[in-house]
C-alpha cells in the first residue's frame, strides 16, 4: 500500500496525505467504483496491517498477498496510465 501511495503522489505531483486522501483530492485518477476499493483497502491494511492491536491477531496470509496484489494491481495500471521518467 505504501507503494501505491507512492506512485500516486509522485505521478500527480501531489506530495501530501494519505492514500484515502489522495484519493478524495484526484477523483477519476483510479475509476469508480475501483477508486472507492482502493480507498476500503488503505483503510483495511492501515488498520489491520500497521495498527496492530494488542489481544487482536495478526493479518492472516491470504488476506496479507490479497492486500498485496490488488495494491500492485493498481501501482502498475497507475504507472501505465500515467507514463513518467523516475524522479
Amino acid at each position: 500500500m505504501g507503494a501505491l501511495e507512492c506512485i500516486a503522489h509522485h505521478l500527480t505531483g501531489d506530495k501530501k496525505g494519505t492514500l484515502g486522501e489522495w484519493l478524495k483530492n484526484h477523483p477519476g485518477e483510479i475509476p469508480k467504483p475501483l477508486d472507492a476499493a482502493a480507498e476500503k483497502l488503505w483503510g483495511f491494511a492501515s488498520e489491520n496491517g500497521r495498527h496492530v492491536k494488542e489481544g487482536k491477531p495478526p493479518l492472516q496470509y491470504a488476506e496479507v498477498e490479497v492486500v498485496v496484489s490488488v495494491a500492485a494491481a493498481l501501482s502498475v495500471y497507475l504507472l501505465r496510465k500515467k507514463p513518467t521518467t523516475p524522479p
